[in-house]
Order: structure tokens, then sequence, then C-alpha cells
């Protein structure tokens, strides 16, 4: 892997327009930039390719060792939000099928790689899908534009619509879907305006409508209009409705929602300890655990709360040194300590990789670089292109 500093263009805004929802989607991108680009061979992105697919299957696995195994308070969820996670879960997972009509959209993996062979799982967030336009689109539009001659791995327009149709087929109910985000936010409505976009290419009618403008009727949800909804996709993290009558509606209400409640687990932090409990050693895991102790000593680790997602409160120390700090005292859901791996560093700039999971398959990549080794939301965006 090597990061290669190029010349960007002008404005890249303008190249979005040949989309029909590109205008509208354009605030997605707040967070691309093009004065770098990562350059990959072909059996480098054959090697993320296979291990985000492995740690995909491992994380459903460890939620159905933990659902199984009654572990729920673990991480962080008890009581009656508990017994739906469990339901939730319990509907994809049929007496042992998987019902895929019960599953996600998307998810993300974000990848610690050393740029040659290391690959190591840092978080999974199967809840909230934000820098998918940027990932999907700009990043394409990117390479038609200035690396034509390249390849780029990134099939994820392709994959989400192809999912979309998975989803729906056959059943009325899934004819509309409702996209919803707390308002005002500029990128993720721009992000629900993509995914509207995917859905209505599939088929599916939409509707956007402000989170806050969601009603009950007394037996079922209704839209802003007063019309009933039975199913919607949200980018707002379920553990922000836990203390929501919304979340304990959900299930009285008839409508199903993507991605479905058990993917709160997929998104949990705290599942990175019970995959090393599950794969001790694995060599695309870092230890993890519940305790510091659990992780034998080390010269470094990672302190972050359980609920967050890509915003969680995290402490990073290195040789007993505090090395990056969201400043947070509290630790939301609970706490997991994790030894942190080596991240790509060049001239004080940190790399991750997020590999991209539609329905069951990995299906595109985005790097995001920051001069904080946290490499958080803010991260920037970057390109990447692979040859051979």
């Amino acid at each position: 892997m090597r990061r290669v500093i190029i010349k960007p263009r002008a404005d890249w805004r303008p190249g979005l327009r040949k989309y029909p929802y590109g205008v509208r989607a354009m605030n997605a991108g707040a967070f691309w930039r093009e004065d770098v680009r990562y350059e990959f061979t072909a059996a480098q992105i054959d090697l993320i390719e296979s291990v985000a697919d492995e740690l995909h299957t491992m994380a459903r696995e460890a939620v159905r060792a933990v659902v199984e195994g009654r572990l729920l308070a673990q991480l962080g969820m008890r009581g009656e939000v508990a017994r739906l996670v469990e339901a939730s879960w319990n509907d994809y997972w049929a007496s042992g099928r998987l019902n895929e009509r019960a599953g996600p959209l998307v998810g993300r993996l974000t990848l610690a790689y050393d740029g040659r062979d290391s690959v190591r799982l840092l978080a999974c967030n199967y809840d909230t899908p934000e820098g998918l336009f940027a990932a999907s689109i700009i990043q394409r539009n990117w390479r038609e534009a200035l690396a034509a001659d390249a390849n780029q791995f990134n099939g994820l327009h392709e994959g989400l619509v192809e999912r979309w149709e998975e989803l729906s087929a056959g059943l009325p109910a899934r004819g509309r879907v409702h996209l919803t985000c707390a308002t005002p936010d500029p990128v993720r409505e721009s992000e629900l305006v993509y995914l509207a976009a995917t859905a209505a290419e599939a088929g599916i009618g939409t509707h956007l409508l402000p989170l806050q403008s969601i009603g009950w009727d007394g037996r079922r949800f209704v839209d802003d209009e007063g019309q009933p909804m039975s199913w919607l996709a949200k980018i707002y993290p379920w553990h922000g409705l836990a203390d929501d009558t919304f979340l304990h509606r959900l299930r009285s209400g008839g409508m199903s929602a993507l991605s479905p409640l058990w993917c709160w687990l997929m998104s949990n932090h705290g599942l990175l300890a019970h995959l090393w409990r599950l794969y001790p050693r694995h060599p695309n895991l870092c230890r993890a655990g519940f305790d510091a102790a659990d992780l034998g000593g080390g010269d470094a680790v990672t302190e972050r709360s359980l609920f967050g997602l890509d915003d969680a409160a995290q402490r990073m120390i290195v040789h007993g040194r505090v090395v990056s700090d969201t400043g947070s005292d509290a630790f939301p859901g609970g706490r997991v300590f994790l030894e942190t791996p080596f991240i790509f560093e060049e001239e004080g700039v940190h790399a991750v990789l997020h590999a991209w999971i539609v329905g069951d398959k990995c299906l595109g990549m985005s790097v995001r670089e920051s001069a904080d080794p946290r490499v958080g939301s803010d991260a920037a965006m970057v390109p990447h292109l692979f040859r051979g």
C-alpha cells in the first residue's frame, strides 16, 4: 500500500451532476478529500476482501454466542431492551436457519492494515451507514475522472440495489420504505437521499421524513402525512432509541426496521471481547476483554465505550502515555479494552480501512485518514485504486 500525494480537482462536486441524485446527496461528501490517494496491488485487495468476509461471518457467530449464552448484559443491554434484541435475533436466526429477509442492508468493518500482510479488526458498524455515498459514488466518480486506467474495489452501488431487491421480493409490505434521520443534519439527510435512490432503482417506493415526525396512532406508526409505516430505514443509532417508547412499540406496531434491532449487537464494541473469546489468537483480531487485566499487559491499549459507534468515548495509551482521548469520563454501556494494533502511519497521518459488507459479502472499500490515531468519524475519506 502506498500513500501518494496528487493534485485534486478544483471542485469535485460538478462531477456528481450526472447522477439523478448527485446534487441532493452532495452534502454526504463533507469529509471527502482527494489531494492524496492510496494505491494497492490486486493481491492486497484480495487479502482485504477475504479477511472482511471471514470477519463478517465470525461477528455473526459471536452475536449468536452472546444471545444463546444470555450474555446481553455484558454488552450493556438489560431488561426489556435485552428481550427485544433477543426477539429480533430470533427472527433472523430461526431454528438455526438464516432468514435473510430479517438481515441488514449494509455493514462496515473498520480494519487496521499495515500495508503488507497484517489486517486486524478495530470496530464494526451495522447500524448507521455514514460514509456510504462517498465510498460508493464520489469515489467511483473520482476514478472515472482521474484514474480511468486503474481499478477500484467498489461494487457497492450495484450490490445495494441487488440487496434491496432480495429484501423486498415477494413481500407487499416492503413495496415502500420510509427513510429517516434526526433533522436538521445535512450529511445524514444526504446519505438518506442516496439510500432512497438505490431502493428506487430496485423498484421500491420511498418516502423521506425527519425522525421526529414519525407518529403513533395508538396501533401503528404513521408518517408525516398520516400514512401507516411498514418498513423503516434509519440513520440513527439504536442506542439512542433504547430509552424511547419507539423501541418498545416496534414489535407491536407492525413495522420492520432496516437494519434490524439485532444489528445493534453487531455494532457494539463489546463484541470485540466476545470475538476474542471465541477465536483466541486469530490473526485478524485484537486481544480484547472487559477488563484491562484480560489483555495480560501490552504496550498499546485502547479503552472504548460499548455504545457510541464511530463516536464512542475512547482513550488510547501507548507505553503508558495517552496519545488520543475523546475527553469523556463517561463510557456509555460500559467499556471494553483492546490491544491496539499497528495502524498505518506516514508523515504524521494515520489511516484505516473501511470494508463495506452488503448482505453477506464485502463489496467495496474506503480509506479514512487523520492526524489523530483514533481516526474517528471526522476523519477525511480519500480515494484508492489498485492495478494488476
